[in-house]
């Protein structure tokens, strides 16, 4: 009974575990079918919905010529100005008369700033600095000026005997060095002629005094200036008894100039200036020391 009874267990078992593998083999089988065509249907649709190809015209036997192309235009060159938008610093209007039109008035408000741009010669009034094509100020600093003068003076003397005056002429060569704008180092040769007759000379005598002088000039101004030199004086004359010259002189001289005509490398000034040259040993006719002096005006041409 026992052995019937273990048997016909194992025989249910059996029976079931080969119905569930049955079972599971089914269901795989049809798992996998359907993995392996998922889109079928939908390719099959979309088969079948694609309309037929429509064929393609036949062109005419004689096309008409195609209208020739529009040149596309060329966009203008870039202007060289301000860019768009561009303007002056706000609170800075150019006054009046400097290309404005006709009428023009700056907006209330509107004043001249102090610092903006460089400073111009030719300006109304201190704070205002014109457009870019006004002439700038010129710098008087010059590294080498050479200097002509020509003009009319006076030329004295005086001595313990005796003393005269007489008009005459007066020359002068400068050579200047630039140290600064303003400071120049000068080398001069400053002089005046004159005919004397009367006391103090011999007969009808004519007389050259002639300075070499080292100083400084000074540019108060552009246009005006100062100098001042020390160096040897000479006296030279001609009289009935021959001719004859002294430079043991001790020399001063000094000057005001005023450039009343300025270009880029060359200017025309007025000159007034003085000689004073003392000569210890009476050097022509006096006893004593003889002092020979000499104001006068020089148009002076220079260089630089």
């Amino acid at each position: 009974m026992k052995s019937n009874g273990l048997s016909s267990m194992l025989r249910r078992v059996s029976v079931l575990a080969t119905a569930t593998l049955a079972v599971l083999g089914v269901h795989t089988a049809a798992f996998a079918q359907q993995s392996r065509t998922p889109n079928a249907p939908l390719v099959a649709a979309a088969a079948e919905a694609a309309p037929p190809a429509t064929p393609a015209p036949t062109p005419p036997a004689e096309a008409a010529p195609a209208p020739p192309a529009e040149a596309v235009p060329t966009p203008p060159p870039p202007s060289y100005g301000p860019p768009p938008g561009y303007g002056p610093p706000p609170g800075y209007a150019p006054q009046p008369g400097y290309g404005q039109q006709p009428g023009y008035s700056p907006p209330p408000g509107y004043a001249p700033q102090p610092s903006y741009g460089p400073r111009y010669r030719y300006s109304y009034h201190p704070g205002y600095y014109p457009p870019p094509y006004a002439v700038p100020m010129r710098s008087t600093y010059r590294p080498f000026m050479l200097s002509l003068g020509l003009g009319l003076s006076s030329l004295s003397f005086s001595n313990p005997d005796s003393s005269g005056h007489e008009p005459g002429m007066s020359y002068a060569v400068h050579m200047g060095f630039g140290i600064t704008p303003r400071w120049m180092v000068m080398l001069a040769a400053d002089g005046a002629w004159a005919q004397f007759s009367g006391a103090g000379v011999y007969g009808h005598s004519s007389y050259s005094l002639t300075t070499y002088t080292a100083g400084a000039q000074f540019f108060i101004q552009p246009w005006l200036y100062s100098r001042l030199g020390l160096g040897l004086g000479c006296i030279e004359w001609s009289d009935s008894y021959g001719d004859a010259s002294d430079c043991r002189g001790q020399a001063l001289v000094a000057g005001v100039g005023a450039e009343f005509m300025q270009a880029h490398s060359s200017s025309l000034a007025a000159e007034l200036g003085a000689i004073v040259a003392r000569f210890p040993e009476a050097a022509t006719r006096g006893d004593g020391n003889e002092v020979w002096y000499s104001i006068g005006v020089n148009l002076m041409l220079n260089l630089f």
